[in-house]
């Protein structure tokens, strides 16, 4: 059997918050959107890390959607230091 491939066989999953997730509308269509960026977008908002995303735990814990420099994963994209 062939590994699966993504690129050939498209999205498996897309996160139901993507649409209203200021992190994925302010990154997703960057052009000049850098490496890490990507591998955050395809692993958490289009991969299998969806249910671990922190931007999710966030709003859940807080009440409010946290700001787009928050990513998936917890840390500020800006700093690189743990968030949240």
């Amino acid at each position: 059997m062939l590994p699966f491939d993504k690129n050939v066989y498209g999205v498996v999953f897309m996160c139901q918050r993507h649409q209203s997730c200021a992190f994925y509308c302010a990154h997703s269509k960057d052009s000049k959107n850098n490496i890490l960026h990507h591998l955050l977008i395809e692993t958490y908002c289009k991969g299998d890390f969806h249910e671990v995303c922190r931007r999710k735990g966030y709003e859940e814990d807080m009440g409010s959607a946290p700001l787009a420099d928050l990513g998936p994963n917890g840390y500020s994209i800006e700093s690189h230091r743990r968030v949240y």
